[in-house]
């Protein structure tokens, strides 16, 4: 929409708080709702609402309904005139990726909280504006899935409510009108390795006893960077997308447990992932990937060469390397997890026609590597 057209859609919205003629003039009225498959309601009402809406058009066919209620002091650059473009574009997105909204309609009030979610009706901060609106809007709304639709016990599993979300919530933003808020990420890089602090509790710790200064990471951060490694490296987008989508459909308005989690992903995977969920799950094992030795084989870089890694840390995980040399020529290997089952230790050769230049692991920065300084060769390597 123009800039010109919305500011006037504004005006003409905000002018209609103090018409008569804008609501029924009845003295009393009875509303009524209906919502099925829902585990909890709320409401909100004010008589100083701005109120518009969308519609929302489901995978299936099926139409929806994004609304916004707020007042007119929410109104202001990419203020919350722009809520409702962002909860169609929430729900179309989680729509058409993982399970269809299963509501009529998609509510978002502005109001005094920071961001509470319930089935079909978020509340978010009427000050929020651009980002920061997207940012809690979204996620209230991620809350749809997890835990509204898939059932999850929030008071003992709250890893698999709020980290499921805020790992949904990075693949959303980064769509969400072409990547406009794609700043606004959740976790990336370097910045995973604030998930594996000296103390951290496990995720399978229940909530109540969880050190309050790791509430945070182990609800929200880091299961979401653990999402995000076995989709990016373990197992790739394909077939996680796949089992994602069917731990879903499975468990639609039920209940499920960690262990129903775990079976649904290795069963449609196809993957033994049980080396995965103790190290990310059930303890607080760090990853420490390096490069211990590059040597020639007799003596000449053109009949190739030998790297030596070592897995310094008790979590294992799948190895990049990118492999640079003098002439120019990159090579970039894969390396399966399976590499570690016999200790910590792995030689590979690599077919060269110069001297290696450089040997750069998880290159790509998607692993939450405790020390990237020994992931790149040095002077001792040689």
């Amino acid at each position: 929409m123009p800039a010109i057209a919305t500011k006037q859609w504004c005006c003409d919205q905000k002018n209609e708080i103090k018409d008569p003629g804008s609501r029924p003039s009845a003295q009393n009225l009875t509303c009524k709702f209906k919502i099925a498959n829902a585990r909890d309601a709320a409401w909100g009402a004010s008589k100083a609402f701005v109120w518009d809406a969308a519609r929302i058009n489901l995978p299936s066919g099926k139409k929806a309904l994004a609304m916004s209620a707020y007042p007119v002091e929410s109104i202001k650059r990419d203020g919350w005139q722009r809520s409702t473009e962002m909860v169609k574009g929430s729900i179309e997105h989680y729509s058409k990726t993982w399970f269809e909204y299963p509501y009529p309609v998609a509510t978002n009030v502005a109001g005094v909280v920071g961001g509470m979610e319930y089935p079909g009706i978020v509340f978010c901060g009427y000050r929020d504006s651009g980002e920061s609106l997207w940012g809690v809007t979204d996620h209230e709304f991620g809350h749809i899935w997890f835990p509204m639709i898939v059932g999850t016990n929030e008071r003992k599993y709250a890893w698999m409510d709020e980290g499921f979300n805020t790992f949904i919530n990075s693949l959303s933003t980064k769509e969400f009108n072409k990547g406009e808020f794609a700043d606004f990420n959740y976790f990336p890089g370097d910045d995973a390795v604030s998930a594996f602090p000296n103390g951290m509790d496990p995720l399978m710790t229940i909530p109540d006893v969880l050190q309050l200064h790791n509430i945070g990471v182990a609800e929200y951060d880091k299961p979401a960077i653990m999402l995000n490694a076995l989709r990016d490296v373990v197992l790739g987008k394909e077939r996680f997308d796949a089992a994602f989508r069917e731990y879903i459909e499975r468990w639609a308005f039920k209940h499920p447990t960690p262990w129903d989690f775990f079976r649904t992903i290795e069963n449609v995977s196809g993957e033994d992932l049980s080396w995965f969920w103790r190290a990310w799950v059930f303890n607080n094992w760090k990853l420490d990937q390096a490069v211990v030795a590059v040597t020639t084989v007799d003596g000449r870089w053109e009949d190739g060469s030998f790297i030596r890694l070592e897995n310094l840390g008790q979590m294992v995980m799948p190895v990049t390397v990118l492999i640079k040399e003098t002439n120019g020529k990159q090579q970039r290997i894969n390396l399966p997890v399976e590499v570690w089952q016999r200790g910590k230790e792995w030689t590979f050769k690599v077919n060269t026609t110069s001297k290696i230049a450089d040997v750069i692991l998880d290159p790509d920065k998607k692993l939450p590597d405790i020390n990237r300084k020994n992931n790149t060769a040095d002077k001792k390597t040689f």
